[in-house]
């Protein structure tokens, strides 16, 4: 810690808070409380209370309020521009309030390009005058919301305080105010808390208010933490932030949270030995200067605060460290949350305008920060990424070679790369390295040279040791492993070509040609989309058959063989005019970027299926539950629903645990149990499921849900114990000193491992590869099943590909399953030891899930116990 915090921190360690929260009696409080003293203020600028009929901190602000008030204030107030760069799920503005003196409102576009010029090695430009550009950001939790309320005082001090210092803020500076990272989020929160809000205020935390229920305000629509999705992107509002972020490349972001009520108010820097290894050093030297400005700001009005004994800068998918990467400072807050209007803590009772005013406080402190530092911030990123292009200079290798024969998986990436200004060129000649053939369509190479080298390093890390193992979120999150992307670094030497233009957008798909036939056709599922396609195909009454073997079919262009796992669209059986089901299957077909071929005779033409098999069954529309609510792992929840609506387009029921008794499950196909304990589930219903399952459902665990089922013998198969991974850290010697390293070792935090998946079963249609990179932030997995053909995937016997794990967790996860599935009765079972759905981000393995609906009647294997059934003509219906 810096000596000038260490004072700050000293000077209060033994005070009373002055001003813990204000009483009950005063939460309803008046302008004054948040603004200084000694500042004017413009009287033609409308306040907040007279735009929103109540002042800031009575009532929780709506979004469509916020967004009310910042158009007035855009309206009335010269030193503002509003715009909307996006929307959320639920078609709320994503907006950004653009704050500078009034003569340069007409120049801003003129100040973007200045300051971009700071961040471009190639131009060689005077830093110390270009403009500043502050980034504030705020709530991307939507149930921590001092932040957002916090940005509406902030705006009305921006448009209205008089006097030399806004000017001079205002001068050469350009802030950037975003005030709802997350509006779904925040309006579920706003919602919550104003119905149960009183005329006299209830502080007990065991009231109503404070205690949310199972889906919170803290997630988006599809209930996903957006702070961990500013790397990934997978949510339409990280687009519109990460967009404005890279239009603007600011100097300094922040980002505005809430953590225990029970705490006080933490600043960056955070834990020193936790920041990313690429981040410089003088990132956390800046982020201590701009902790001086926030520590006299909070120590004016009394507040308690504490720096670098929580949080990390690791993961850069957070809104704290992702800026990190590119060259700005990026600053964390968070405010101890009052989580409605009071309530009590160990401090006194907290109040939602006293967590309002430390964020409008530090708001303020932020801007005063980084202009009186001005200098140093531009200077300091101008020299950022020519260090950048330094560094790269000095790698052993020129780049990295990306290979993959989908194009939606393939594409994905590249969109995300593009996304963040990272530059991968198309290969344009076949050529062969080390043994592998790269085909144009199919390989990229990106050089490692780039202007965003830190970052670029940070998306491709397979690091796997850490001088601190302690992390606060993931320790690995490797892009291409992610999307099942093969990659590796090489010289370039002149030994292939590739284009002169970066990739930007996917070449136009060229229309499938559906010829005439007797027959049909057919389309394999290795296509990301394949899924989907049939979804549409069967959603609209299209008749579709599943080959589940390999077969050889005849088309006009010749014999051609497909593995196991395609779709085929036959003539027979077809309740629409076969006009349309060419107009449906053509049209799908081609917004997926799904190839599909003609059938010239049902005959085919060497050893195996014909197309009439009794081993091609039709395909049925599936109907799907998850179970959701208490016990259940609510982002889990919410990256299942996401992957099957998003991905497949697959209609979802959702269902609280608490009303399973009262369900009817025989409407459904096929029921998923993510990650949770499930402790509330009645005998009745177990025994309920045990039966529908035996009648020909499809029973789908993941993690918790899994090991639920296992433990509830409907799951033929052994969780690996805990006493096994206890045995490998010993506790013999040591001392209390050694209690974090201890815990640290046994927690596996969030690592990629590789699988061996079993290319021949049924759950492993459409992938060509058995080397299959999977997420794994738990230590379940399942003993080697006894029966045959019951085990999907094994670890590898070296399973770490990236992120920490300790050598005990490796030693007992090596060679262990993580995926098996049976039959049990006439329906079937599928158990995941991960989440193959990780925060979305996971295309690689996401495709199982629709594996485990559209092909688990394939799956035969049956577990040790259970009694062999007889096949018949009907083995594979649903």
């Amino acid at each position: 810690m810096s000596t000038s915090i260490t004072r700050y921190v000293r000077r209060f360690t033994a005070a009373v808070v002055a001003v813990a929260g204000l009483s009950s009696a005063a939460v309803a409080v008046d302008l004054d409380y948040y603004l200084p003293t000694n500042v004017t203020f413009d009287p033609s600028i409308p306040k907040p209370a007279e735009v929103l009929g109540y002042e800031v901190g009575e009532w929780h602000a709506r979004p469509e309020q916020i967004h009310r008030y910042l158009e007035i204030l855009a309206e009335r107030s010269d030193r503002m521009t509003l715009t909307v760069n996006g929307h959320s799920h639920e078609r709320r503005p994503m907006l950004l309030l653009k704050v500078s003196a009034p003569e340069n409102q007409s120049r801003l576009e003129e100040m973007r390009q200045q300051h971009l010029a700071v961040s471009d090695p190639s131009q060689n430009v005077n830093a110390k005058e270009a403009p500043l550009v502050i980034y504030m950001g705020y709530s991307v939790h939507g149930d921590e919301p001092s932040g957002s309320n916090a940005a509406i005082l902030t705006a009305y001090y921006l448009a209205a305080a008089q006097g030399d210092e806004i000017e001079q803020w205002l001068d050469n500076t350009v802030i950037l105010l975003d005030p709802m990272y997350n509006p779904d989020g925040l309006s579920r929160f706003a919602t919550w808390v104003n119905q149960y809000k009183s005329m006299t205020p209830s502080a007990d935390r065991q009231h109503r208010e404070h205690q949310q229920d199972w889906l919170r305000g803290r997630q988006n629509h599809y209930w996903f933490d957006l702070n961990r999705d500013w790397l990934l992107l997978q949510h339409p509002e990280s687009h519109a932030r990460i967009q404005a972020y890279q239009d603007w490349m600011p100097n300094v972001l922040t980002d505005h949270h809430e953590m225990g009520t029970d705490s006080t108010y933490f600043f960056q820097p955070g834990i020193p030995s936790r920041k990313n290894p690429l981040t410089p050093d003088e990132n956390v030297r800046l982020t201590e200067r701009l902790a001086e400005y926030h520590a006299e700001a909070l120590d004016e009005i009394h507040s308690l605060y504490y720096t670098e004994e929580s949080f990390d800068d690791f993961y850069y998918g957070k809104g704290s460290s992702y800026p990190d990467a590119q060259g700005t400072i990026a600053i964390l807050f968070e405010q101890a949350s009052s989580r409605g209007h009071l309530q009590e803590s160990i401090n006194g009772d907290v109040s939602f305008p006293f967590t309002i005013r430390n964020q409008f406080v530090t708001s303020l402190s932020t801007i005063r920060g980084a202009v009186a530092e001005r200098e140093w911030l531009l200077d300091f990123q101008q020299r950022f990424f020519k260090e950048n292009l330094e560094l790269a200079a000095k790698e052993n290798f020129d780049g990295y070679l990306l290979r993959e024969s989908d194009e939606g998986r393939m594409h994905e990436l590249l969109r995300i790369m593009r996304m963040h200004n990272l530059k991968a060129y198309p290969v344009t000649e076949t050529f062969t390295v080390n043994n592998q053939t790269y085909r144009p369509g199919e390989a990229y190479y990106v050089p490692i040279r780039q202007r965003n080298y830190r970052l670029l390093k940070g998306v491709f890390s397979t690091q796997q040791d850490f001088p601190d193992n302690t992390f606060y979120d993931v320790s690995a999150w490797t892009l291409p492993h992610a999307f099942n992307v093969e990659f590796s670094e090489v010289r370039h030497n002149r030994r292939f070509r590739v284009s002169d233009q970066a990739w930007q957008e996917p070449e136009t798909f060229q229309a499938n040609q559906l010829g005439d036939t007797r027959v049909g056709y057919v389309f394999s599922w290795e296509p990301q989309f394949a899924p989907r396609l049939l979804s549409h195909l069967l959603q609209n009454d299209v008749h579709a058959r599943l080959a589940a073997e390999e077969m050889t079919i005849t088309t006009p262009n010749g014999e051609q063989t497909f593995k196991h796992g395609s779709v085929i669209v036959t003539r027979a059986y077809q309740t629409r005019p076969w006009s349309e089901v060419q107009a449906l299957l053509a049209e799908h077909a081609d917004s997926n970027r799904v190839r599909v071929h003609t059938l010239t005779s049902g005959l085919t033409p060497t050893t195996g299926m014909d197309i009439g098999s009794r081993s091609i069954d039709p395909a049925s529309m599936p109907a799907v539950m998850i179970v959701i609510g208490d016990g259940v792992n609510l982002q889990e929840a919410g990256e299942a629903w996401y992957y099957l609506d998003r991905d497949v387009n697959l209609p979802v029921t959702l269902i609280e645990t608490q009303r399973l008794d009262r369900v009817d499950i025989d409407r459904y196909t096929h029921i998923i149990l993510v990650d949770g304990h499930y402790r509330t589930i009645s005998d009745r219903f177990r025994n309920q499921l045990q039966q529908w399952v035996r009648r020909g459902g499809t029973l789908i665990g993941q993690k918790g849900g899994a090991r639920w089922m296992a433990s509830n013998n409907l799951l033929g198969a052994q969780v690996v114990s805990q006493d096994e991974f206890q045995a490998k850290f010993p506790t013999e010697g040591l001392t209390y000193a050694d209690r974090d390293h201890y815990f640290g070792q046994q927690r596996l935090a969030g690592a990629i491992f590789s699988t061996n998946l079993d290319l021949s079963h049924p759950l492993a249609v459409g992938y060509s590869r058995a080397a299959l990179p999977v997420f794994k932030n738990s230590t379940m997995a399942f003993v080697t099943n006894s029966s045959p053909f019951v085990d999907v995937a094994r670890y590898a016997e070296d399973p770490v590909l990236a992120g920490f794990t300790s050598q005990g967790n490796r030693e007992v996860l090596s060679e262990r399953s993580n995926i098996v599935a049976h039959r049990l009765g006439s329906g079937r079972v599928v158990g995941f030891a991960d989440n193959v759905n990780f925060r979305s981000f996971f295309w690689g393995t996401n495709k199982l899930m629709a594996n485990a609906i559209f092909w688990s009647q394939y799956a035969l294997g049956t577990a040790a116990g259970e009694e062999e059934e007889e096949e018949d003509d009907d083995a594979h219906a649903h």
